[in-house]
C-alpha cells in the first residue's frame, strides 16, 4: 500500500482526493496547505490529519509519496524537499516555472531512483486515446493543420494563485498551453517551433488572460493554439469545467478528426468518400484522465511498469511552452 499525502487543498485537490480514494494500492494519510481552514476541510472529508506545510507532514506522518497540487512557483521547492526526503512525487503540471529547476528535479529523481510523475491527465482520457488510434490507422493521411483550444470563464476566488503573475509563472499561456501542446504532440508528433502572442488588454489574471500560439511540427504540419480564461460561451456563471470548451480539430490529406473533451467528450471523424462518424463518451467523466494518471503512478512506484509520461517529457513540454514567450 502506497501511503500518500496531498500537498495543496485548492481548486483541483478535491478531484485528486476523490480519484485517489478509488485507486487500488493507495492510502491518503494527510493533507497540507498553508490555508489551515482549507487543509482541515479536505482532511476531514478524508478522515486524515491536516497540516500547514510539507515539512510538518514529513515530521509527523509515515509516507511513501506526495501528490503536489500547489501554485506553480512552489512546485520546485516542494518536490525537491519530498525527493530529498526519499519520497516518490506525483505533481500537477508544470514541472517547474523555469527550465533549470525542472531539470534539477529530473536529475535528483533519477539519481535517487524515485518516481517523479507530472500530471498530463488529458492523455489518459478515452476520447484522446480513440483519437490517436484513428490517426495511427490512417484516418487523417498526412496531417496538414490543426487547431487546439482551451476556452472559458475561470472563476477566481481571492486565494487563487493565478491572480499573482509570479505564482503562476506568467499568465494564461504558461497555465493552459502545456495541456494543448502535449495533446498536439500525442496526435501529430513533435513540435519543432512554437511562438505565442499574449493579449495586452485588461486581464482578470495576474498575467495575460488570453493567448494565441502558432506551432510548426516536425512533420511539416502547422497548428494554432488558443487559451482564453475570460471567455464566456456558456455565461460567466459557469466556470471550469462545466462552462469550458476544450478540444482539437485535426485536418489531413485523407480526412479530418474533431476531438471534444469539454463541455462533453466526443470524437467526430470523416475520411475521403465516407460518411461522418461520431463516437460519444457521455458516460466518461472529465476526471477519467486522472484515474489513468494515478494508476500509472502506482504501477511505476510498484515497479510493474514505467511511466507513460516521464519527467523528461514534462521538462520538454516546459521548454517548448517557455520558448514560445516573447523575449
Amino acid at each position: 500500500m502506497i501511503r500518500i499525502a496531498l500537498i495543496g487543498a485548492g481548486r483541483v485537490a478535491g478531484t485528486h482526493a476523490d480519484v485517489l480514494r478509488r485507486t487500488p494500492g493507495v492510502e491518503v494519510v494527510a493533507v497540507a496547505d498553508p490555508r489551515a481552514d482549507a487543509a482541515q476541510e479536505l482532511a476531514a472529508s478524508l478522515g486524515v490529519p491536516s497540516f500547514e506545510s510539507l515539512t510538518e507532514v514529513l515530521a509527523s506522518v509515515q509516507l511513501d509519496a506526495v501528490d503536489i497540487i500547489a501554485p506553480h512557483h512552489v512546485h520546485h521547492s516542494l518536490a525537491l524537499e519530498a525527493l530529498h526526503g526519499g519520497l516518490h512525487v506525483l505533481m500537477d503540471k508544470p514541472i517547474a516555472t523555469n527550465v533549470a529547476h525542472g531539470r534539477e528535479l529530473c536529475e535528483v529523481a533519477a539519481r535517487k531512483g524515485l518516481v517523479l510523475a507530472i500530471c498530463h491527465n488529458l492523455l489518459f482520457h478515452p476520447a484522446v486515446q480513440r483519437t490517436t488510434e484513428l490517426i495511427r490507422t490512417g484516418t487523417l493521411g498526412r496531417a496538414t493543420h490543426a487547431d487546439a483550444w482551451s476556452s472559458g470563464w475561470l472563476d477566481l476566488p481571492p486565494w487563487d494563485f493565478r491572480l499573482d503573475r509570479e505564482a503562476t509563472g506568467g499568465g494564461a499561456w504558461v497555465d493552459g498551453a502545456p495541456h494543448l501542446v502535449y495533446l498536439l504532440e500525442a496526435c501529430l508528433g513533435p513540435v519543432d517551433q512554437l511562438r505565442a502572442l499574449l493579449s495586452t488588454s485588461a486581464s482578470r489574471l495576474g498575467g495575460e488572460d488570453t493567448a494565441h500560439g502558432q506551432a510548426l511540427l516536425k512533420s511539416g504540419a502547422v497548428a494554432g493554439i488558443v487559451v482564453g480564461y475570460s471567455d464566456c460561451p456558456a455565461g460567466p456563471q459557469l466556470g471550469w469545467p462545466d462552462g469550458w470548451s476544450l478540444g482539437l480539430e485535426l485536418v489531413g490529406t485523407d480526412g479530418r478528426i474533431a476531438l471534444d473533451l469539454l463541455p462533453r467528450a466526443q470524437v467526430t471523424w470523416q475520411s475521403k468518400g465516407e460518411r461522418e462518424h461520431v463516437e460519444e463518451f457521455a458516460d466518461v467523466p472529465f476526471d477519467e484522465g486522472f484515474v489513468g494518471v494515478f494508476a500509472d503512478f502506482v504501477a511505476a512506484v510498484d515497479g510493474t511498469a514505467t511511466l507513460h509520461v516521464s519527467p523528461w517529457d514534462s521538462l520538454r513540454n516546459l521548454e517548448l511552452v517557455r520558448s514560445a514567450l516573447p523575449s
